[in-house]
């Protein structure tokens, strides 16, 4: 028999357990901190507005209440204005208030009056739990109250957390149940019989994909613990009287039978190289060294930024297909991020030539018209990131006259490439946590007793504990990264002169190539498309091909301004895409083919049969690369994605997007395709 928990009341009102030595909240912070750690931790207004029919809510500690009534009137809050789903409560108890305790409770929560009158309304006089009883075993007692016309249903059950929990049962195909993990509880050093990893075994069984947790404790053996069962996270500042909180979300599902999806763990390194010297390790390096870790980047140029960062303008823009494919969805993820991710590094004072001044993609030809209509029908896309124009909207977007209407991409436009670049670096080095060797070829790698690397290079030989390619199509020449399926494409862009015509083109124009707007005295076009070329020698043939296509595909510049001749070239530049089969970009730890090969075979002959062993990776190597021709647009979000393997925290992608980026999703495939029997 567990005995009971004294409440008594210290002066202030707030509430005290005798059992735990603690107490409940803070009369003067508590409020604040319970906001804070669960409703700001979870987010809990995000993703109440975008939910879908009903979002659960998981407590281990209902106490007074205090985490549902902030909840229940944030709720209310924001059902003024927002279509909500449902909301389920769920919380345990194990030692539960009576009403006259909760009421003196409550007493001092000013804010909360209408809230508190509700609860204690429907709040149990004497509740009545398992360990409680003495003899015989009786069934699990709970409370269940309906609130705001029966919206919110609240349920709480009167035991011990992984109890309570385990008791819930789940239809034999739902993937979860709850959206948003109450970690609270008395501290781990005072309650230790409910801080177990029976309790987050419990916790991961019950939780949907990308649940989110957030804790006030920052307890190492709850952070192995959660992590072990596939939670992801993060320490967060807080100013209150809790220097640190704990946040994450559940993306490592162990229990699906696709062990193959999962990443490995690592702990975090104190240093990590990087070979490239372009924008995927520019950003690499910039959030990698604000994350506290050092960074030494090794670059085959003289100086930074002379492969395609060395372009003059580049566009920003996603891929948007009609419907919401795997392909779309990643480039609209991607390019937000991007958005958000370039404006804050501006806003830092880290000044880079950009304008965000939109993008059309020109209907030049009928079966682009019918593209056009199919996006007017479908409505698959929100308005702020893509519309549609007719020649008359178009022209007087660009400020041009045009022949032909098109897709609008309003939040797009163009960036100067080896500036945004430069001051990446720049910001990294700012953290005293960056060096940079220039003129430094890798030509090949090779793996230590200890799992570190050894890099052979034409300055000699340099060690690194981790290693992150981010090279491009240099990866195709250096051992064990050549064992993917990665090519490499020329692209010539040529860079021409301005004009009073052209100079007041006010878009980026896509069209079977592009054309930018004037900057400092140019504008860019392009590009050539040759596979499996590795030549970056510029060819007059190729400055003609950009100036033909450009014509071609919209003649009326020619016909209606004034078309441009070769003497009116400024630069021109060939450089090398790095592309995968798929056309998505790959980040994450490098494969160990031959053990994916022997682990997973089973997978030629049912594709859905269940795997719980993690995939074999070839330890300390990590890729960031295949980004083609819209570097610009992803390498902020497969940074942060690096950034997540490398750190523990949280990925900024679901799952299955996830995986769409991981390097051994060529390999899987192939296995299902039966291409190693």
């Amino acid at each position: 028999m567990t005995s009971i928990n004294k409440i008594t009341f210290r002066d202030d009102g707030s509430p005290y357990s005798e059992k735990f030595n603690d107490i409940y909240f803070d009369t003067e912070s508590g409020y604040q901190q319970s906001e804070h750690v669960f409703i700001k931790g979870n987010n809990i207004a995000e993703n109440l507005i975008r939910g879908a029919k009903e979002f659960t809510i998981a407590e281990t500690g209902f106490g007074t209440g205090l985490n549902f009534l902030l909840t229940l009137k944030l709720y209310k809050k924001l059902a003024q204005s927002h279509q909500l789903p449902v909301l389920h409560f769920i919380s345990t108890e194990k030692y539960p208030l009576t009403k006259k305790q909760l009421v003196k409770s409550l007493a001092s929560l000013n804010a909360l009056t209408d809230e508190k009158v509700e609860l204690i309304a429907c709040y149990p006089d004497s509740p009545v739990y398992l360990s409680e009883l003495q003899g015989e075993l009786q069934p699990r007692q709970k409370a269940e109250c309906l609130f705001f016309d029966n919206r919110i249903k609240l349920t709480i059950f009167f035991d011990d957390s992984t109890a309570a929990l385990n008791a819930i049962k789940l239809p034999r195909k739902q993937q979860g149940l709850v959206d948003a993990w109450y970690l609270d509880g008395f501290s781990p050093a005072r309650n230790p019989e409910m801080w177990q990893d029976a309790l987050f075994a419990e916790m991961a069984r019950l939780s949907k994909p990308q649940a989110t947790v957030s804790t006030f404790t920052i307890a190492g053996f709850i952070r192995r613990g959660l992590e072990q069962v596939g939670f992801r996270l993060e320490k967060k500042q807080y100013l209150g009287n809790k220097n640190e909180i704990l946040t994450g979300k559940y993306q490592q599902n162990k229990l699906q039978g696709k062990g193959y999806q999962l990443r490995p763990q690592i702990t975090k390194p104190q240093h990590v190289s990087i070979i490239g010297g372009g924008i995927a390790s520019a950003c690499a390096a910039y959030l990698l060294t604000k994350n506290g870790i050092k960074v030494t980047l090794y670059c085959k140029d003289i100086k930074i930024a002379q492969g395609a960062s060395s372009n003059a303008i580049g566009a920003l823009f996603p891929l948007i297909h009609q419907q919401q494919d795997d392909i779309s969805l990643f480039y609209q993820k991607a390019f937000s991020v991007a958005l958000n991710f370039y404006n804050e590094l501006d806003a830092q004072g880290y000044h880079f030539s950009h304008n965000w001044c939109g993008l059309l993609e020109i209907s030049y030809k009928s079966s682009f018209e019918k593209r056009q209509q199919a996006f007017d029908k479908i409505q698959a896309w929100p308005n702020e990131l893509v519309t549609s124009m007719d020649k008359l909207q178009a022209s007087q977007q660009a400020q041009i006259p045009l022949e032909h209407g098109g897709l609008f991409f309003p939040q797009s436009g163009w960036i100067a490439p080896q500036e945004l670049v430069e001051q990446l670096l720049k910001a990294a080095a700012h953290t005293n946590r960056l060096r940079i060797e220039t003129s430094t070829q890798v030509s090949s790698i090779s793996q230590q007793d200890d799992d570190s690397w050894r890099l052979k290079t034409n300055k000699g030989e340099f060690n690194a504990s981790v290693l992150v390619f981010c090279g491009g199509a240099d990866g195709i020449k250096i051992n064990t990264i050549d064992d993917l399926p990665l090519s490499s494409v020329r692209g010539q862009i040529t860079s021409m002169k301005t004009n009073k015509h052209l100079g007041k083109l006010n878009t980026v124009i896509c069209h079977k190539g592009y054309l930018t707007p004037e900057h400092k005295g140019i504008h860019c076009i392009g590009a050539t498309f040759d596979k499996n070329s590795f030549d970056t020698v510029p060819r007059d043939e190729d400055d003609l091909y950009n100036l033909t296509m450009l014509e071609k595909c919209l003649p009326e510049l020619s016909a209606n301004i004034s078309s441009w001749q070769l003497s009116d070239i400024v630069t021109r530049k060939a450089r090398l895409r790095c592309m995968t089969p798929d056309h998505l970009p790959i980040v994450g730890a490098m494969p160990n083919i031959k053990e994916h090969i022997a682990n997973y075979q089973h997978l030629a002959k049912d594709k859905n049969w269940r795997f719980y062993q993690p995939a074999p990776q070839i330890k300390n190597l990590y890729l960031l690369t295949g980004l083609g021709a819209r570097g610009l647009c992803t390498a902020p979000l497969l940074a942060q994605i690096l950034t997540a393997d490398l750190t523990g925290a949280p990925y900024p992608i679901d799952s299955d997007m996830l995986f769409n980026l991981s390097p051994n999703r060529f390999v899987i495939r192939d296995i299902i395709k039966r291409k190693y029997s």
